[in-house]
């Protein structure tokens, strides 16, 4: 497919301004220029690197096929009062002058991961015209970086490879490719870390990639996998979604909703470690520019997923009594119920302070002879967010959804936050909402300590939608 899809998208012209919806702030960066494009945004050692084509040689300078510009790698800095610096060229005597673009970095193996084109000798790109695209790796120390290695699951005739990101742990590289063989244009895929090497592509299947285009992917420490797409339904163009892994493999993507995708295409994104505030791409104004969100609606990290409240309890003897011929154990679990073991599983009903006793008791003169053990038992809920709705619900369908079964313990709630599905954000105890997708959904609910505003506890419950 064409090159410009991994660094432009779609190109649509339209003009908004700042925006506030669903509690969140969008304002363009102020260093973007016009009829120059700035993509591909990612934070490093509080740098902003980011790719453009602006100009960086006034003299013999190269364009591509098409007389544009080649995307080079910058890097700029804000200042103590929310100003800018001046940006500069990122690495310009290492860096081919044939596009570069999307940087990642895993500091714990002082990696450097970025797109770039396969040919760096501009007699061999005059040749190659349709020059492709591939994934890179280098080292960096102080010394400067080491040469770069093309990752094995690159091609110099056949597909392009680019816009690469690490999972936390860097064992997983996700990146976007059009080989053969996938779903659309291009699909987004991963490889897995084996030593020092890279284990095989593997496409990320349909729940993510469309027939459309699936471009620059972004792994977020909390586990949310965010990317571009034209083939899930959204606003228009490009959209951003998230997808995060579960037991049954990646869910369903969710949309950002309008509060960060327009009409226009938005792409390429970098979300803070809060999740409050990060960076993207989008022509909304006629070029491709960054642009910043501030959420002014509480972010969620990583969330757990809802355990039941089984209220079940294994009992045993501590007293090393005899149970053996005419003698047996009897326990009162102080709920009227009774059973007969020296161990035993109760489950309870709901939450309370059981007195429980477990007596021996001669079954020939039907006497209890003494009492073995004697507690309580405090039954609690497990401490957690619970989310009550029904497991499976039908698309269209109003739902009431609740906290008010939680359990928090000693902390004490600033209000309770949803995260829906479609992207949407409700605030309350008790929200409503209507599920549009069928499949499986996630809601994820959060809250904020009234004593500490980095205190957080958030759960997440999938959820059954059927048609």
């Amino acid at each position: 497919m064409h090159q410009k899809i991994f660094l432009l998208g779609v190109l649509l012209t339209l003009t908004f301004q700042i925006a506030e919806a669903q509690g969140v702030s969008v304002k363009r960066l102020p260093f973007c220029k016009k009829n120059q494009s700035e993509i591909a945004p990612m934070v490093y050692d509080s740098l902003l690197y980011f790719s453009s084509d602006k100009n960086v040689k006034w003299l013999n300078k190269p364009i591509d096929q098409d007389n544009n510009n080649f995307y080079n790698l910058f890097t700029i800095q804000q200042a103590s009062d929310s100003s800018w610096m001046d940006e500069r060229q990122y690495e310009q005597e290492y860096f081919s002058p044939y596009h570069t673009s999307t940087i990642a970095f895993y500091p714990e193996f002082n990696e450097v991961f970025f797109t770039e084109t396969q040919y760096k000798n501009k007699q061999r790109l005059a040749k190659n015209s349709d020059n492709l695209h591939g994934v890179f790796v280098a080292n960096m120390d102080n010394k400067g970086m080491s040469r770069a290695q093309s990752l094995p699951f690159n091609s110099r005739r056949s597909y392009n490879t680019a816009h690469p990101t690490l999972s936390s742990d860097g064992q997983y590289l996700f990146f976007v490719s059009d080989q053969e063989g996938g779903y659309g244009q291009t699909d987004i895929y991963v490889s897995e870390r084996d030593g020092d090497s890279w284990g095989p592509a593997m496409n990320m299947g349909p729940a993510i990639n469309t027939e459309g285009g699936e471009v620059f992917p972004f792994y977020h420490q909390s586990g949310k996998l965010y990317f571009a797409s034209n083939g899930h339904a959204g606003e228009g163009g490009l959209d951003i979604f998230y997808t995060v892994r579960t037991d049954e493999g990646w869910s369903t993507p969710v949309n950002l909703g309008n509060s960060i995708n327009t009409a226009a295409n938005e792409f390429s994104c970098y979300i803070s470690a809060d999740g409050q505030s990060g960076y993207f791409a989008s022509d909304r104004a006629g070029d491709d520019d960054l642009y910043e969100f501030i959420t002014l609606f509480p972010v969620f990290g990583q969330a757990t997923k809802q355990k039941e409240n089984t209220f079940t309890y294994r009992f045993y003897d501590t007293m090393g009594g005899k149970g053996d011929g005419p003698l047996k154990y009897v326990w009162n679990f102080g709920d009227g119920q009774t059973a007969e073991g020296d161990t035993v599983i109760h489950q309870y009903k709901q939450p309370g302070n059981y007195h429980v006793q477990s007596l021996l008791v001669d079954t020939i003169e039907n006497v209890e002879l003494f009492v073995l053990n004697d507690f309580y038992q405090e039954v609690k809920k497990k401490v957690q967010v619970y989310i009550t709705s029904p497991d499976n619900v039908r698309v269209g369908e109003p739902q009431t959804l609740d906290a008010l079964e939680s359990n928090l313990g000693d902390f004490e709630p600033n209000g309770f936050y949803w995260e829906l599905p479609d992207g949407t954000r409700q605030k309350g105890v008790t929200i409503q909402y209507v599920f549009r997708t069928k499949g499986k959904q996630i809601v994820r609910c959060g809250t904020i300590s009234k004593d500490d505003p980095n205190l957080k506890m958030c759960t997440y419950k999938e959820i059954n939608v059927i048609e």
